[in-house]
């Protein structure tokens, strides 16, 4: 077996995997279109005697942590066919993504995970989960006076559409920095949904949402407005469709407000785990993660950490807060790798600290599970006071992700 990028002559075969794996099929338009989307260097395949057996791809992204930009590789289209699975050569593949990523910079890795379980072996953890509420036509918002109005638009408002995405996007942990060839070939390229975008007296874009009314049922896949009165903009014009529609779905996180500031918030609710994080290079997530400076002289933090996929995130991190009294304030990182890591530094790491696996880590400063529930569950290990001191460093913003790949 050899893993290497995919060559230009075997998109129509990536393609066709593709749709074995997902169970989809695609149109020659369709095809056509896919055939461009597609960037061989993007891709890793696992082949033997010249014929793809597996395949996986890394797309360029920055996402949002804490009010970052921070680089991101979403693995994506992760296909075997059936007669060669369970030879590892998804494993393999994954490694290869891993090595890359680190070495050009991606901090971290996303994905939308077939078997959350399989993931958590090689270091993802689940840290986005969405909701969708369901309300009966009974159940829609009342009509409320704004004075702005709503448009509908055509995907060539997509500028519009970003800057609003982009003030709302940066308050959460996991949202991407979409660019504006990810609107089109992603957010905006079904031809079926609409868009529509609420203005406010000034004729400034101040909320939106992209929806579809078949069938009597409004779905809303995605809404995002910045203030109450896009809010009330928005969801007057949804109440609007009242005799058309008989119920609407709608997307949205499982951390906003809604259910909570509809007039009836007794509504049919589903939460679903949705994508899964990974630090690919912990150290320079590190250094580059805003952590909250303490007002007062703080101890060193001591992390041992434990990576089996990533050798080169394996071992214990100091982190050594400089508070805005001394001369170099900030936040500094040393590191020493474990003594099974290759040119390790650190053979006996010392007994104060926490112990966590990556994927734990992950978890936390993402912020999508508690210090107090890690540690209650044994995931976090050791000196409940640095668990305490960790915890009161790390900002609290929610994770969310709208996107899909």
């Amino acid at each position: 077996m050899n893993i290497r990028k995919l060559n230009e002559s075997e998109i129509d075969l990536s393609i066709e995997l593709s749709e074995y794996a997902f169970q989809f099929n695609l149109s020659e338009e369709e095809r056509r279109e896919r055939r461009k989307l597609v960037q061989p260097d993007n891709t890793w395949v696992a082949e033997e005697n010249h014929t793809i057996l597996s395949k996986a791809s890394v797309l360029p992204f920055h996402t949002y942590i804490h009010g970052q930009k921070i680089p991101m590789g979403g693995v994506s289209g992760v296909a075997t066919w059936p007669e060669h699975r369970r030879n590892g050569m998804v494993k393999e593949l994954l490694f290869h993504s891993l090595k890359e990523m680190k070495e050009s910079g991606q901090l971290l890795s996303f994905l939308y995970p077939f078997s959350i379980p399989f993931y958590r072996k090689y270091g993802w953890e689940l840290f986005a989960e969405k909701q969708t509420v369901t309300l009966t036509k009974e159940q829609l918002p009342k009509r409320i006076e704004v004075p702005g109005y709503v448009k509908r638009v055509s995907s060539e408002s997509c500028k519009e559409l970003d800057s609003i995405y982009q003030i709302w996007a940066i308050q959460y942990n996991g949202t991407l920095v979409r660019e504006e060839n990810w609107w089109h070939k992603s957010i905006l390229r079904k031809k079926d949904q609409n868009i529509a975008i609420y203005y406010n007296k000034e004729n400034t874009p101040n909320g939106y949402m992209i929806y579809q009314v078949k069938s009597e049922t409004m779905t809303v896949k995605e809404i995002i407005w910045l203030n109450p009165e896009s809010r009330n903009g928005l969801f007057s014009f949804i109440s609007n469709h009242d005799s058309m529609i008989k119920k609407v779905i709608i997307t949205t996180s499982p951390n906003g407000e809604l259910p909570f500031i509809l007039p009836d918030p007794k509504v049919e609710r589903e939460v679903q785990s949705y994508f899964m994080g990974r630090i690919v290079d912990l150290k320079s997530f590190l250094e580059n993660y805003p952590f909250s400076l303490p007002e007062e002289d703080y101890p060193p933090i001591v992390l041992h950490i434990s990576d089996e996929f990533c050798p080169w995130n394996d071992g214990t991190f100091f982190i050594r807060c400089q508070t805005e009294e001394a001369i170099d304030q900030g936040i500094n990182i040393d590191f020493f790798q474990s003594k099974k890591s290759e040119g390790a530094t650190c053979q006996h790491p010392p007994k104060k600290g926490i112990r966590l696996s990556i994927q734990t880590l992950t978890a936390l400063l993402l912020n999508a599970q508690s210090m107090d529930l890690l540690y209650q569950e044994g995931l976090i290990l050791g000196d409940v006071n640095t668990a305490k001191l960790f915890d009161q460093i790390i900002p609290k913003r929610k994770a969310f992700i709208y996107d899909f790949f």
